[in-house]
C-alpha cells in the first residue's frame, strides 16, 4: 500500500481518558471513527441504515453527533455544556423521540440514593439478582448512575423497545431506582474521569439475559393483584388519584404527578379542556411553587402543557400503576384497557391511500374508457400527486389492470384504456351420446391357427390306413376353446 492511501485510510480512534473509552464501548459497533469525506457534487448519497445519533448537552439544548471524533472533541471542550448523555442511539439528528431510537445500546438506572457507598450499591445488585455492572457513575446530589451495556446493539424495533422498557421497569423496582426514569429515550449524567468510580470494560451482556431474568423473577401471572375496571368505572374517583390531585405536591415530583394526573384524566374520558382546567386549579392550589437556583421554575403554563401533549399523542392511554403508587403512597392497580379505533373514513383523512387512487382511476376509466393526456394533467383531474400517480400507473400496469401507452418528444402525451375482455368460447352443443364407462380391457385374442400337420409318403410302400396315421406329425398344439 502506498503513503498516499496510508495516510488517506481512516485509522481507529484510541480513546485517550477513561470517560472516552466508556463512549467507544457503548458506541463503538456502529459509530465511526472520522466523518467521511464529502461526496462528490452532483453524486447521490445512499442512506445509512446502520449509523447513528447521540445526543450530549444540558436538559433543554443538546448537541447531535454520528462519531467518535467529533463526541471526544466535544466531551474535551470546556465551553460546551455535557452534563447530559443519550445511551442508545437515533437516526435523525434533529430529533430526540422515542419513534426516532434506531440502537438500544445498554440500560442506566438511576440511584438517587445520598449516602450509600460503591459497596451499598453493589449488595443492592446482588439482592436483585442482577450481574455487576460495567459502569457506575456518581451524580453530584450523592446518587449513582449505574449502567450494563450489550454484547451486540439491539435494533430499536416498536416491540424491542417495548420488551426493553418493560424489563428495564422490573429492573429498576428491584433496585429501588427512579422510576420516572425509565425508559429508551432518557438522558443521565456524563461520565467524566472524576465521577466514573467504576468501569469494567469486560462486564458486558447480551440483550438475552435480561430477557431470561425477568422471566425468573417476575413471570406474568394476572391474578396478583386486585383490578379496578375502568371501563366502568371513572380511573379519577380512585383515592389514589384523588389525593394526588387535591395533596401539596412538593419539588422534585411537580412534573411526574401532573403528568401522570393527565393521563388518568384521559383514560377516564374527560374532555380536553376540562383537564387543562383541573391541572390549572392543581397548580394554583397545591403544587410549590419554589426552585432550585440555576433550575427553570415549573410554571401554571408547564401543568398545562401536560395535558395538550396527553391528549395528542395517541400512544399515552393510562398511567402506570407503580408509578401512581409511588406518588401518591397508596395502594392502586388497574385493567388494562384495550381499545381498538376504527380506521378513520377518506373525508375526515389528510392523506389518501395509493389503493384509494387506484380505484380511483379504475372508475374514471370504467365511465370514459380511455384518458389522454401529460401525466400532470392526468394527475391534476384525478386530484391526485404526480409522485403517487406515477406509482399507481406502475402498480396498475403490472397487474394488468390498464393498458398505458407512451408518446414521447414535442406534444408528447399517455393513454392509459383498461384491457380488452378475454373471448369466451361458444359453448359446444350438448351431445346425446352416452359415453361408456372406463373399464378394464379384455385381453385381445390371438387369431386361430390350425395345426400344421407333415405327411411323409413312400411312394414305394404300400399306402393304408395303418401307415398314414403313423406318419403324422402334430407341431402346434389343439386350438384354446372359445
Amino acid at each position: 500500500m502506498s503513503l498516499s492511501m496510508q495516510l488517506q485510510a481512516p485509522q481507529p480512534l484510541i480513546p485517550l481518558t477513561r470517560a472516552e473509552a466508556f463512549f467507544g464501548l457503548l458506541y463503538g459497533t456502529h459509530m465511526q471513527a472520522f466523518p467521511k469525506r464529502t461526496a462528490a457534487k452532483g453524486k447521490a448519497r445512499s442512506f445509512h441504515k446502520e449509523r447513528q445519533w447521540v445526543f450530549v448537552g444540558s436538559k433543554d439544548q443538546m448537541k447531535s453527533m454520528a462519531t467518535q471524533s467529533t463526541l471526544y472533541a466535544v466531551l474535551a471542550d470546556q465551553d460546551v455544556d455535557t452534563t447530559y448523555y443519550t445511551p442508545n442511539g437515533y437516526y435523525r439528528r434533529d430529533l430526540r423521540l422515542t419513534e426516532t431510537l434506531r440502537w438500544l445500546n445498554g440500560y442506566v438506572f438511576d440511584l438517587d440514593v445520598s449516602g450509600e457507598s460503591v459497596q451499598d450499591i453493589m449488595d443492592r445488585i446482588k439482592q436483585a439478582g442482577l450481574p455487576s455492572p460495567t459502569a457506575v457513575i456518581r451524580t453530584p446530589r450523592g446518587g449513582f448512575h449505574v449502567a450494563y451495556f450489550f454484547n451486540q446493539p439491539v435494533r430499536a424495533t416498536t416491540r424491542a423497545v417495548k420488551l426493553y422498557t418493560a424489563i428495564m421497569r422490573h429492573m429498576a423496582s428491584d433496585l429501588g431506582a427512579d422510576l420516572h426514569a425509565v425508559g429508551a429515550n432518557r438522558i443521565f449524567r456524563t461520565p467524566t474521569d472524576q465521577n466514573l468510580v467504576q468501569f469494567e470494560p469486560s462486564s458486558r451482556y447480551d440483550f438475552d439475559w435480561f430477557k431470561d431474568w425477568r422471566d425468573i423473577n417476575h413471570p406474568y401471572d394476572p391474578s396478583d393483584i386486585g383490578y379496578l375496571n375502568i371501563n366502568t368505572q371513572n380511573l379519577m374517583e380512585h383515592p389514589a388519584l384523588e389525593h394526588l390531585l387535591t395533596a401539596p405536591c412538593p419539588e422534585g415530583s411537580r412534573e411526574a404527578t401532573a403528568f401522570n394526573l393527565a393521563l388518568a384524566m384521559k383514560a377516564s374520558d374527560w374532555p380536553q379542556a376540562r383537564a387543562e382546567s383541573a391541572l390549572q386549579v392543581w397548580f394554583n392550589s397545591c403544587c410549590s411553587k419554589f426552585s432550585k437556583a440555576g433550575k427553570d421554575p415549573f410554571t401554571e403554563r408547564d401543568a398545562v402543557y401536560k395535558a395538550g401533549y396527553v391528549y395528542l399523542k395517541s400512544s399515552l392511554h393510562a398511567p402506570t400503576a407503580e408509578i401512581i403508587r409511588e406518588l401518591s403512597g397508596l395502594p392502586f392497580a388497574y385493567a388494562i384497557r384495550n381499545e381498538w379505533e376504527t380506521a378513520k373514513s377518506r373525508s375526515d383523512r389528510e392523506r389518501v391511500h395509493l389503493h384509494e387512487w387506484s380505484a380511483d382511476l379504475l372508475e374514471l376509466l370504467s365511465q370514459v374508457k380511455e384518458l389522454a393526456g401529460t401525466q400532470q394533467e392526468l394527475a391534476t383531474r384525478l386530484n391526485c400527486p404526480l409522485a403517487s400517480f406515477k406509482l399507481i400507473l406502475k402498480q396498475l400496469s403490472q397487474e394488468q389492470k390498464i393498458i398505458t401507452e407512451t408518446r414521447k418528444g414535442r406534444g408528447g402525451s399517455t393513454i392509459i384504456r383498461l384491457p380488452e375482455p378475454p373471448e369466451v368460447p361458444n359453448p359446444q352443443p350438448e351431445s346425446n351420446i352416452i359415453p361408456f364407462p372406463p373399464g378394464r380391457k379384455k385381453p385381445r385374442k390371438k387369431p386361430y391357427t390350425a395345426p400344421t400337420v407333415i405327411i411323409q409318403v413312400d411312394f414305394g410302400a404300400p399306402l393304408d390306413a395303418h401307415s398314414f396315421l403313423s406318419k403324422q406329425t402334430e407341431l402346434d398344439p389343439d386350438p384354446p376353446p372359445d
